[in-house]
């Protein structure tokens, strides 16, 4: 009896670990063909766990992703802070020329503006205003809005200005006569600028160059890199200027002389409006030259299809696609430098960035050069858990 209940034992003890093998081979070890695997196991066990959430949740999900790319943290180190506050002061500068025929050119600049202001930042969002420090003048005229959204990957410039006060004129040409030492600082009357531009540049190089770590010190470059840049965009300028009220000054100034007086038709309009899609390729670096330092360069060229609508070139899109000139091509472009000092914690630093546009006719040309310097102290708080 004891004999029999002993083999029933060991068969029992034998059952238990045949079963507890193929626990384990069905679970963890799927390669094993020795073993016989039933359906029901790999169904439970091995089968991938299908995607949860809806499309649009998905879709947006790979959308964020591509904005903002996980950096290699050899090459860029991550916001460490939640918060930031900044102090910035920037001075502009804006030049505006119009040439026409047989050298006839007329040149427009404000006069700079220094400007001051508090900044927030939550991350890579930074909120704040300047206001300008030598005038307490407010324009309702004047609307100067120049900003540039940084991620990752992605850059988009937003530039919005509507001008008209404060222009004065720094040359002028008439033919072989030369005014410039009479008008020049003139203050300009009737004359307003339009300009509107939206411009997005797209990083290759997302993983190990940091444009933010030089124009945004929302992170930090720590060895050098660089990468290719490729944009797009949409520019519009439009100008509208009151020659009879601009003539009336020239002729009080120049006592008269009709040497002195625009006399160009092409340059002599009411109204002109220049449009523009550029297509951009430029290379950006970053140069880690002591601990906690940083200057970063870009240069991007820009080969823009411009039309145009004026007093004397008017076009409808018909006409314009009908009136396709290799001519109307122009080259424009934009540049940006900056030095930085970041310890992670305490930032300071200045940075430049320009943008020219050029348009042109078979007649007429404008071109436009505007930018700002910034000088800027910041402090990052509340460390990242």
């Amino acid at each position: 009896m004891k004999r029999r209940l002993f083999g029933i034992y060991i068969i029992m003890c034998m059952t238990l670990g045949v079963y507890a093998q193929t626990d384990s081979v069905s679970v963890y070890d799927t390669s094993t063909t020795d073993v016989a695997v039933s359906d029901a196991y790999v169904s439970d066990a091995v089968q991938p766990t299908k995607k949860k959430g809806c499309w649009f949740g998905r879709a947006c999900k790979s959308v964020f992703g591509f904005f903002t790319a996980d950096p290699d943290t050899m090459y860029i180190e991550p916001q460490l802070y939640n918060f930031t506050v900044m102090a910035q002061t920037t001075l502009t500068d804006d030049y505006f020329t119009l040439e026409g025929e047989d050298a006839h050119e007329v040149s427009f600049a404000p006069s700079r503006k220094l400007k001051l202001g508090p900044f927030f930042g939550w991350r890579w969002l930074f909120f704040g205003y300047v206001f300008n420090v030598n005038t307490i003048r407010v324009s309702s005229n004047n609307i100067d809005i120049n900003t540039t959204l940084y991620t990752p990957a992605i850059a988009i410039d937003l530039v919005y200005r509507k001008l008209g006060d404060g222009y004065t004129l720094r040359s002028m040409h008439s033919g072989e006569y030369d005014a410039t030492s009479m008008l020049e600082g003139m203050e300009v009357d009737g004359l307003d600028i339009d300009i509107m531009s939206i411009n997005t540049y797209y990083v290759v190089n997302k993983r190990k160059y940091s444009h933010q770590a030089a124009f945004n010190q929302t992170n930090r470059q720590l060895q050098n890199a660089g990468s290719w840049i490729f944009g797009t965009g949409y520019n519009r300028c439009g100008v509208s200027m009151d020659w009879n009220a601009f003539k009336k000054q020239v002729k009080k100034k120049t006592k008269g002389d009709e040497r002195y007086m625009p006399k160009d038709s092409s340059l002599v309009f009411n109204k002109m409006s220049y449009r523009s899609i550029p297509l951009s390729v430029g290379y950006g670096y970053n140069w880690v030259f002591a601990k906690n330092w940083l200057f970063g360069a870009q240069m991007l060229g820009s080969l823009s299809y411009m039309w145009s609508r004026g007093d004397s070139y008017n076009a409808s899109l018909k006409n314009m696609v009908k009136d396709f000139k290799i001519s109307n091509f122009t080259f424009d472009g934009t540049l940006r430098l900056g030095l930085v000092w970041n310890n992670a914690k305490w930032f300071a630093g200045a940075s430049a960035i320009y943008h020219t546009y050029h348009y042109h006719q078979d007649k007429l040309r404008a071109d436009n050069i505007f930018g700002q310097l910034n000088i800027y102290v910041g402090y990052n708080f509340w460390r990242k858990k």
